[in-house]
């Protein structure tokens, strides 16, 4: 068969059509990343779940953003532990609205996907177009990120038999709208297949990561995503999620410091959440995510124990007990360890 010149010039033709498109549809650059290289103050408002309001990423990109542009951006947390995007509808006005946000970081999904609530992946759907169109209503130039979240394993996974669904109506709502999405949940799905005891180290009550958890994958992909330089998000020293559970531990003596004993017995009642059948054992149906069951199994026989439980959570008590008095003063305690 000859092959002609005009088929060899058809054939690059097509190619660099293909190049022109495909950089044409590339994702655009985030806005109020290139209104703060500009000089331009930046108002950023982060909506959401606990995984916002206890997330030690939400204070990490602030720092990051303060190296980089100082003095120029806000972040505002405007997050509720608990909250679903019905919550997100009603309190729209007070926690974002009044700021009068450049950017707009929305993530309910994980909440409208615990079953009990019974919000369909349509009424999430629904409430996220709610929460859109009144903020592009009181500003049409504001930019708006949506975000898939962690995987949340063990009960809390139980409790969310559908979570991909939810996570993959905002992938396809990011798309129809031409909205910039952070998909955090694709990297922890990653670790979690690759590496399930990290995962749960940095995650420790199976769906809240934390300070390192963050400082490891949630804001590195965050930077990457919009473009950020690296920075030093060490700096932050911002750890709602480990304050909120050590403020829990708490419980004997009330004297801002847990011991081992209230450390231990946190992680016991955590055992029990687990126990659905409360036998006292855990069993591989009650935590279905097999590399981590695998992990807390430490004597492999199929079963996890409390003490098999605890001997994996004395990793961060032993991090945090830089003195091994066996006592975290809460008032001294330094969480970017």
């Amino acid at each position: 068969m000859k092959f002609s010149w005009g088929n060899k010039m058809k054939k690059l033709l097509i190619l660099l059509i293909c190049g022109l498109m495909s950089g044409l549809m590339a994702a655009p650059k985030v806005k109020f990343v290139e209104n703060l290289k500009a000089g331009k103050e930046q108002s950023i408002v982060i909506f959401g779940t606990s995984l916002t309001k206890v997330g030690a990423w939400g204070g990490q990109l602030a720092t990051i953003l303060d190296q980089q542009f100082p003095g120029k951006a806000k972040v505002i947390n405007g997050a509720q532990g608990g909250a679903n995007s019905a919550w997100g509808v009603k309190s729209l006005d007070q926690k974002v609205l009044k700021h009068k946000p450049d950017t707009v970081f929305i993530e309910f999904a994980i909440n409208d996907a615990v079953e009990r609530r019974k919000t369909s992946v349509e009424d999430a759907k629904n409430n996220l177009n709610n929460l859109i169109e009144r903020i592009f209503a009181q500003n049409p130039e504001c930019e708006i990120i949506l975000a898939t979240m962690n995987v949340p394993v063990g009960h809390t996974g139980v409790q969310r038999p559908k979570i991909d669904d939810y996570y993959q109506m905002y992938r396809d709502e990011a798309k129809r709208n031409g909205f910039k999405l952070i998909d955090h949940n694709a990297v922890w799905k990653d670790l979690l297949e690759k590496d399930p005891a990290l995962y749960i180290q940095y995650m420790p009550d199976a769906i809240h990561p934390v300070y390192e958890g963050a400082l490891k994958v949630i804001t590195p992909h965050l930077v990457k995503e919009l473009g950020l330089k690296v920075g030093d998000a060490s700096m932050s020293e911002l750890a709602p999620c480990w304050k909120y559970m050590f403020n829990s531990m708490d419980k004997i003596k009330k004297d801002r410091k847990v011991s081992r004993d209230e450390y231990e017995l946190f992680w016991a009642n955590h055992f029990k959440m687990q126990d659905a059948n409360k036998d006292g054992i855990i069993q591989p149906k009650e935590y279905p995510e097999q590399g981590i069951f695998n992990h807390f199994d430490i004597n492999g026989d199929k079963l996890v124990s409390l003490d098999e439980y605890q001997k994996v959570y004395s990793y961060h008590f032993e991090k945090f007990d830089k003195d091994k008095s066996g006592i975290l003063d809460l008032k001294k305690l330094q969480y970017n360890y």
